[in-house]
């Protein structure tokens, strides 16, 4: 049973024409600035630890903005992510809202360092981002494959049905797919032995992969 299988790429994809309206006006946008109580010292929640783990392993200054599809989602960001940021705003366009986060308190990087340090992260986000020399960003040529999931042992294990559960709730409702971008993947089989592979082989519905044909390493999986 094949693990991947290729996506071949169109070349031949009908350019559409789209028509601007001068008259249309830009959406309106407004920024709020929140301000959250920051964190006691406590463990960091699995979700936490996946949100945090890109700011602390690989790019400091990035932004995470999470799209808010109802109060649920709201109160958990507010809850379990936004007090590890020190610049936290709510933004609205359209009637979409989201909470865009950055700069990660000292407190809850030190928090995070000693996790890894001490084998005890999250094992599903451990695997993801689990060492530090990933990179993102640059130019390279990709090609995508479908994961077969038949072909994945299914782990139903370290908090994948909550972590699912906020990503469904939020990135997917918003856009239909959630993105993980892995930190050093090689694109061989063993892929399908991987924590974080197996166990959202038992959440998802599908699975696409893309992969940095200079390196052979997956620069980003796709499920929904």
């Amino acid at each position: 049973m094949n693990l991947f299988e290729e996506i071949q790429s169109n070349d031949n994809i009908e350019t559409l024409d789209l028509e601007f309206n001068e008259n249309s006006k830009p959406p309106k946008i407004v920024i709020e600035k929140l301000i959250v109580k920051k964190p006691c010292e406590q463990h960091l929640s699995p979700l936490a630890q996946y949100f945090l783990a890109p700011f602390v392993l690989i790019e400091s200054n990035g932004v995470l903005d999470i799209p808010i599809m109802d109060r649920i989602i709201h109160d958990q960001v507010m809850e379990e992510i936004a007090p590890h940021f020190n610049g936290i705003s709510k933004i609205t366009a359209d009637g979409q809202v989201m909470l865009s986060m950055q700069n990660v308190i000292e407190s809850s990087t030190t928090q995070f360092i000693n996790l890894l340090n001490n084998e005890l992260l999250n094992p599903i986000v451990a695997d993801v981002y689990g060492t530090s020399t990933a990179e993102w960003g640059g130019d390279f040529t990709i090609k995508e494959y479908k994961v077969n999931l038949d072909a994945v042992q299914k782990l139903v294990e370290y908090d994948v049905h909550s972590l699912w559960t906020f990503f469904k709730a939020s990135f997917i409702s918003a856009s239909g797919y959630f993105v993980v971008m892995p930190s050093e993947w090689e694109f061989d089989e063993s892929f399908r032995e991987r924590t974080a592979v197996q166990a959202f082989a038992s959440v998802c519905n599908s699975m696409t992969i893309t992969v940095n044909t200079e390196t052979n390493t997956i620069s980003s999986v796709l499920m929904d």
